[in-house]
């Protein structure tokens, strides 16, 4: 796969069990979310190949912001047909409240359309993978080795800029490597959250299809919402009607090695 030869040298693996923090760490509520074994239907790094289309408007700068902003809007729907934008939080509750920064107290409720431009314009990173965690929690899917990969890369270039620029406040030499580096990180950046886009919209897609199949086939559901009290949201989840099994619990926050800088 493409990735495997761009991103060799990074890791796969989600994080291991002494990387979590060990128990009582900051890190401890995601441990459980190693155990999945569900994966998307279409892995990132199959994306640009299986969903050209999808990649790019998704990861274009001129429409990345009203690409976010629908796929936010369908993903809320699928978990919860008709909800509109009852359930929206600002990152959907996955960033933990922090000083003036307070998901569920953002203006959310009135005005949930303007918030999630904002929250595609100032945390583009986190728009998208908000989005695509509803989705990783409500199917308990877990990301790919390549998909790890590609996240892993990422994120060390956006770090790698950071530093850079660290380093040419200090010394001028370092200034247009700075620069280079910044341009750099765009590309992968866009880049990385076109695949995201194009692999939700695929999950999404595939999972409408099978919905479909199963009402064929008489089977009806019904879409629960879960309340959270820790990040004053909501989260559903579908259970079949009448099964007498009960919903999944609460999923809580997204994989460590999952979160995108940016």
């Amino acid at each position: 796969m493409a990735c495997n030869s761009l991103c060799f040298c990074f890791s796969g693996e989600p994080l291991r069990p002494d990387e979590y923090g060990g128990e009582g760490g900051r890190g401890a509520a995601y441990e459980k979310y190693a155990t999945n074994r569900e994966t998307f239907q279409l892995g990132m790094g199959d994306a640009p190949l299986r969903a050209p289309l999808q990649c790019c408007i998704g990861g274009l700068p001129i429409t990345f912001i009203c690409c976010q902003w629908h796929m936010r809007y369908r993903a809320l729907n699928h978990v919860a047909p008709g909800s509109e934008w009852e359930n929206y939080l600002c990152c959907q509750g996955y960033l933990p409240a922090c000083l003036c920064f307070q998901p569920g107290h953002c203006g959310e409720r009135e005005f949930p359309r303007t918030c999630m431009c904002l929250e595609a314009c100032l945390c583009p990173g986190l728009a998208v993978s908000s989005t695509r965690f509803l989705l990783m929690d409500m199917y308990h899917l877990a990301a790919d080795e390549c998909d790890n990969r590609i996240i892993r890369f990422n994120n060390f270039v956006q770090v790698l800029s950071c530093v850079c620029h660290c380093i040419a406040m200090f010394n001028r030499n370092f200034r247009h490597l700075a620069r280079l580096l910044d341009l750099i990180a765009e590309i992968v950046f866009f880049a990385t959250a076109g695949c995201m886009t194009a692999q939700v919209d695929a999950e999404i897609n595939y999972r409408d299809g099978y919905d479909s199949r199963k009402l064929s086939e008489g089977f009806s559901g019904y879409f629960s919402v879960h309340q959270d009290e820790r990040l004053g949201g909501a989260v559903a989840y579908k259970t079949p009607r009448g099964s007498g099994e009960k919903p999944p619990p609460f999923a809580g926050t997204p994989l460590l090695t999952e979160e995108m800088d940016r």
